[in-house]
Formats: structure tokens, sequence, C-alpha cells
């Protein structure tokens, strides 16, 4: 079974190159949530949000929908559509048809309409922890029942471990959706073509639908190949991919995401969610999210280029100069999944960085089994940015050590 080689892209111009630089003041001054009044005493890297945002082409034409007073109803959503379809096959070698395709604002409101849409009150979902931790929120908010597919950590790494999963499935006729974090937050773990082929035959042989959430797909080093799921054989019948362009362009508040799918029938299940409950996206996300699907090739190119080398440079330099601090290199994302544990940070590790350090990182049990000790940190920044961020985290094994005595100059 072979994977799908992406096509070269159509070389659209954008209107300026990506800048290796992160004006803190003008963060700040911006009033977004990662960037508050704290920095730069909090390095704020609890985000999964990067800091090289926004595509020029993209803020060009939302300023030019501002200037025209473009405010009111709108219907660009099929244009949204076409270019994420156009931006899939280009990047990944997958061409969703666009009469499969519906609009939504986020990706967590598309994951929430799959659970209303393919379970029942009664019925079951698998996570797959150390997970992106706002999935638990489905036990409380909706009444279904969560089911954990732990990743397995050895010496490589963290691995899916496919007969466990079998055994679950097998085990527990109650389940009846699996949410995949493909490429997986928070630990940058890629699947490859074999083994989504299995979990596709497993969901078949049980009567359950996969949930795909693929948002950090562009963000795919080197050493690994994304293979959306609905490219391989047999996935389509039970399979529903959630994305969004607001990783790859840092645009999470512009609220446009789509839920994508290769079968008429399990989309029409889909469909029979009250349409109002879909969401739609706004104006301006739909703009800013075809600026980037259309014009953002040679910009995400040199985006995904600068990632690969700071992941690189994060763990070479700690594997050198903190070796008691576990990580693994991530095949994926701009997340790096630390394991603190040789610190004995407590029980909110990422607070821990903060309070000792000053490095304001994501506490790791947040995301489930697997995330004890753990903080998950965004190396999605500037190269003197991340400098700086591995400075106050050597800096964790020096005693009595506190934000105040960490010096570090990065505007």
């Amino acid at each position: 079974m072979s994977e799908p080689v992406a096509e070269p892209g159509p070389n659209h111009e954008p209107d300026a190159c990506l800048v290796d630089h992160v004006d803190v003041d003008r963060k700040v001054a911006s009033g977004g949530y990662k960037w508050t009044h704290r920095a730069p005493g909090w390095i704020p890297a609890f985000v999964a949000e990067h800091d090289l945002g926004p595509f020029p082409a993209m803020q060009a034409r939302v300023r030019e929908v501002v200037d025209l007073g473009g405010f009111g109803y709108h219907s660009t959503v099929d244009h949204m559509i076409e270019a994420f379809c156009g931006w899939s096959s280009r990047r990944h070698g997958w061409t969703p048809d666009p009469a499969l395709v519906a609009p939504n604002a986020s990706v967590l409101q598309g994951v929430w309409s799959c659970v209303e849409a393919f379970t029942q009150p009664t019925g079951a979902v698998v996570l797959t922890p150390p997970i992106y931790y706002p999935f638990y929120d489905i036990a409380e908010s909706t009444g279904r029942r969560l089911v954990d597919w732990p990743l397995v950590r050895d010496d490589d790494g963290w691995h899916y471990d496919l007969d466990h999963l079998a055994h679950l499935l097998a085990g527990d006729p109650g389940i009846q959706m699996l949410l995949l974090c493909h490429p997986h937050n928070p630990t940058g773990r890629v699947l490859d073509v074999d083994q989504l082929a299995r979990i596709a035959e497993l969901a078949t042989e049980h009567d359950v639908v996969i949930v795909s959430d693929e948002i950090h797909a562009d963000f795919t080093y080197p050493d690994a190949v994304h293979v959306p799921l609905l490219t391989v054989p047999g996935a389509a019948a039970c399979t529903a991919t959630v994305t969004s362009g607001i990783k790859t362009f840092a645009m999470g508040g512009l609220r446009a995401s789509v839920a994508a799918f290769g079968d008429e029938d399990l989309f029409a299940r889909y469909r029979q969610v009250p349409e109002h409950l879909l969401g739609s996206p706004n104006r301006l996300g739909c703009e800013a999210a075809i600026a980037g699907w259309e014009q953002g090739d040679t910009w995400v190119d040199e985006l995904v280029a600068l990632f690969d080398r700071h992941r690189h440079h994060l763990v070479d330099r700690l594997a050198d100069e903190l070796p008691d601090l576990g990580i693994h290199l991530p095949q994926s994302t701009f997340l790096a999944w630390l394991d603190l544990s040789a610190f004995d940070p407590g029980d909110r590790p990422g607070h821990w960085l903060r309070d000792e350090v000053g490095l304001d990182c994501k506490d790791g049990p947040l995301f489930g089994p697997g995330g004890e000790g753990h903080a998950r940190l965004t190396f999605g920044t500037s190269t003197a940015m991340l400098d700086e961020m591995i400075d106050r985290l050597v800096a964790v094994a020096d005693s009595g050590t506190g934000p105040d005595a960490v010096d570090g100059e990065f505007r």
C-alpha cells in the first residue's frame, strides 16, 4: 500500500517572505490570549499557536474587507471550501469532494457535532492519551462515556498499540466513535499508512466512526509523511476529517474550519445534525483562509523548514545541557512534550516551570494518562525566542532559580 505523494504547489507568490522575529511589544498590544502583560517576564509557550503569523497576504485581504466595510451577510463559504480542497490536493495528495465538505466555526465544533451525529447518549468515545485536553470535556458536556486507548512510551518515543485497540473494540460494544488526533498533539507522533489501514479495518469491523483531527497536518517533517485518513482504502465509509488553517496561519481568532467526508451516506448522517448547531465561519475567517490556502505555499514551506530546524535545535541543546529532561524528537506539530519527572515538578509541571524560570507551559496532567510529570512547550516561535526558552529550561537544574534570575533579550 503506497503513501500519497503531494504534488508541487502552483507557486502562488505571497506578498512577503517569512520573518524569523517576534515583536513582543506588538504581540502584547494585540490583546491575544497567548501574549499578555506578563511578557517578557514570563515567556508564553502554553498555547498551540505559533508566533510568526499571520501570513501577510491574509492580513492584507482582511484589511481590504475591513476598509470596504464588508461586515454584512456573505457568500464566501463555498470559495473557502474550494480553497481548502485545492490546498489539500497540492500539499497532501488528497482531493476532497467539495460537495462532501461542511463548514463550521472551529475544529472543536466539528468534533462535537460528530459526537452528536455518530453516537448515542449511552455510547462511548475512544481517546488516545496523552491527548489534547479539551477532548476530555466530551464526557461532561454530552454525557458520552470515554474510553482511553493510551499511547505507549519506550526509548524511541510514543507509539500506538494497535493490538490494544483491537482488544478495546472487541470487549466494549458501546464504543461508537474513535477520536483520532492525527498528527498527535502533544507527542507529535505520525501514523503511517499501514497503521491507518488497520485502524480503519477495526473501525469497520466494529461499526465505529473515526473522527480524524488533522489540524496539525501541515507541520509534518521530513522523517515522516502525513497520510490523510480519507486517502486510505476502506476508510471513507467510516471516517470524518475535521481540520482548519488556524494552526498553519496562526488565525485561531477568525473562526473557520471544515468537516470533510468521503462517503455520501456518512455525510448525510452528519447533515442530520441541525444546521445551526454546525455553526458557520464568519466573513473575515473565510477571507483569511482563502488567502492562506490559495497563496501561502511558499510562506508555509519556509515556516515548516524553520520549525524543522527548531525541533532539532531544541532536542540537541537539551541533550547536551539538560540530559535529565526527557524529550523525543516530534515527527510533526510545533509542540514538544517535556518529561520533567526528574525534577519533581508536582502535579502542575507547566506552572512549576513558570514559577521557577518564567517559562509558561501547559500542564501535562491535563492531557490524561501519560501526562504525569510532563509539560507541553510550543517551539513555534523565532529562533532567538527559542534559545531564550531553552536557556530558561536549562536553568531549572539550578536550585533557587526564579524568573527574576534569568536574563534574556528577545525583543
